[in-house]
């Protein structure tokens, strides 16, 4: 042999081990746990931290890893990842026995059921290393505040995400008024009122770094003022709906006196294009403030001159500004019969999102001002968007959403000349889907992509039989690299069938079916192990209620009880592993 190559197993354990540091340990234990007793030995001697990662494990794959490798290791586990709901059964039958993973730092919880949330959380505050924590439930809270309550407890925690739904009324979180949260960096995807964030910020006096989604007014709560100085909060990233500038001044603009950095989107109130006014604001309570990122959307009442909005966003050019190097553009759009204009920052901007809109004219679109388009990662095609006008590329996108068919030419074209679409990862089709043609030719060039999301796939079936026959549909199948798929229109089993045979390599199946559908689904899902052997995870949102009886008997029927796990989330949601 050369002498500049050598085997593998004759590399010292040390270099072992650090080759394993960059690898899943998933897929280390598949690949050397079995091997020989030396690599066994380094696996379960080893004091290297285990990430446990189980979104893309099967159910007897997964029996094997957890029984053979966690348990013994349990000590050793810095990070669990928790995909779905049959995991955390496994994993922690009872929620009590998450205390057992003392090493734990990270700890990401998704799809999984509310009353199991809240018992979950009730014991993670015997984790004195649980550093992040990240939550995100599709289903139903039953009560924010409970889980909020018990997030605040938790003695080690710095950084926590929280996407949560909740139902009914939810009351606010009562103000604290002892109990202090460690938590730093607190960001929250779903909704939060105005009463609903004073209450949040009095628990958590440590925070640097804050971000809400969704900030909406609170009717009719008002807030309870309270005497707490977050003079460590220099980082705020705000999306107000339905919040006027009066509201947003008098509520929290008191928290930002230490703020550095500010980045706010607003909509419809048109003062807060009061230049003089925010920089009143700035002056008085953002003395520190090194970066102002605003975006406001405005939609134009009949009549309104354009030339007003021209004139309100002059006096961002005065020397305050300027000297700041802040600097602002402005984009007259048309949608509809509406007029739209949309006011941003420009030089400071770092905004991972850029949604693309019509224009009313091919100047107006040309002499836009090009912002700092690296590191933008998800682009947003919105309605009736004149891609033939756009000279805007963005390198390092990796997210598209579509929201209109219209395309002027070649979609991949129009595309291919705002995104790299082979850098692809995921891609939203926010349109009805009545030609399957286009879509193909995207799919086909955008080969990375792993999660598709249609929102309306309307193709009729004969359609589907014709598409089913071509070359174009036989290459793509062979091609496109979709691991991840969501119908979220109601899907016939024609159309399901036709979108598995697409992606063959598909791992995890989101969708929306009818009452009448529902169980052949599922059996087309038991009977074609050969043509989805890649398919772990089914997650079928019904029309109608579930009972889970007919679930287990229609797996009974097929013989699929000991390899099928099926699992039913409220009434109309229900899930199968394999």
């Amino acid at each position: 042999m050369d002498g500049r190559y050598q085997l593998f197993e004759n590399l010292s354990n040390e270099i072992v081990y650090e080759i394993f540091e960059y690898l899943d340990a998933y897929h280390v234990y598949q690949a050397f746990y079995n091997l020989n007793k030396r690599f066994r030995n380094i696996l379960m001697l080893s004091s290297l931290p285990i990430k446990l990662n189980t979104s893309n494990i099967s159910k007897s794959s997964f029996h094997n890893y957890y029984e053979q490798f966690i348990v013994p290791n349990e000590n050793r586990v810095s990070s669990m990842y928790l995909s779905h709901p049959f995991i955390a059964d496994l994993i922690l039958p009872a929620s009590e026995n998450i205390v057992r993973f003392s090493q734990l730092k990270t700890l990401v919880i998704e799809n999984i059921d509310s009353e199991y949330l809240e018992n979950i959380l009730e014991h993670l505050a015997a984790l004195s290393k649980l550093s992040l924590l990240i939550i995100n439930s599709v289903y139903n809270i039953h009560s924010k505040n409970i889980v909020y309550e018990r997030i605040f407890r938790l003695p080690a925690l710095k950084r926590c995400v929280l996407s949560l739904n909740d139902i009914g009324i939810c009351y606010s979180l009562p103000q604290n008024v002892g109990t202090f949260s460690s938590i730093e960096y607190l960001i929250i995807k779903n909704e939060v009122s105005l009463v609903e964030l004073m209450s949040l910020l009095s628990y958590v006096p440590h925070l640097r770094y804050l971000s809400i989604d969704h900030l909406c007014h609170s009717y009719p709560e008002r807030y309870k003022d309270f005497p707490l100085v977050l003079k460590d909060l220099t980082h705020v990233n705000l999306k107000l709906q339905r919040i006027t500038f009066d509201y947003f001044e008098s509520s929290i603009m008191k928290f930002f006196h230490h703020l550095q950095v500010l980045r706010i989107s607003t909509s419809n109130d048109i003062e807060y294009l009061n230049a003089t006014r925010w920089e009143k604001v700035i002056s008085s309570y953002m003395s520190q403030l090194r970066v102002f990122d605003i975006e406001h959307e405005h939609v134009l009442k009949n009549g309104t001159d354009i030339n007003l909005y021209q004139n309100l966003t002059n006096q961002f050019t005065t020397s305050f500004w300027t000297k700041r190097k802040w600097f602002f553009g402005h984009q007259h759009s048309c949608l509809g019969h509406s007029n739209h204009v949309i006011f941003y920052s420009t030089h400071s901007y770092r905004r991972n999102y850029y949604k693309l809109r019509n224009v009313c004219n091919r100047y107006n679109y040309l002499r836009q001002t090009v912002y700092n388009l690296d590191v933008v990662r998800h682009v947003h095609i919105g309605q009736q968007s004149r891609l033939n006008y756009c000279s805007i590329y963005f390198p390092n996108a990796t997210e598209l959403a579509i929201s209109d068919a219209a395309f002027d030419g070649s979609a991949c074209s129009l595309l291919g000349n705002i995104v790299c679409l082979s850098k692809l990862t995921k891609i939203v089709i926010d349109y009805k889907i009545t030609h399957f043609s286009e879509t193909m030719q995207i799919l086909n060039s955008a080969y990375n992509c792993q999660t598709l999301v249609i929102h309306f796939f309307s193709v009729d079936e004969s359609q589907l039989s014709f598409t089913q026959t071509s070359e174009t549909f036989r290459l793509l199948s062979s091609r496109n690299n979709i691991r991840n798929l969501t119908v979220k229109s109601l899907c016939t089993l024609q159309q399901v069938e036709f979108l598995v045979q697409l992606c063959p390599r598909l791992q995890h199946l989101d969708i929306h079916v009818s009452h009448e559908d529902f169980q052949s689904i599922i059996k087309y899902f038991l009977r074609n192990y050969e043509g989805i052997r890649n398919l772990l995870t089914l997650h079928i949102k019904s029309s109608e209620d579930i009972w889970i009886e007919k679930v287990i008997n229609t797996i009974a029927e097929e013989r699929q009880v000991d390899e099928i796990s099926a699992k039913v989330i409220g009434y109309f949601q229900c899930y199968l592993w394999r």
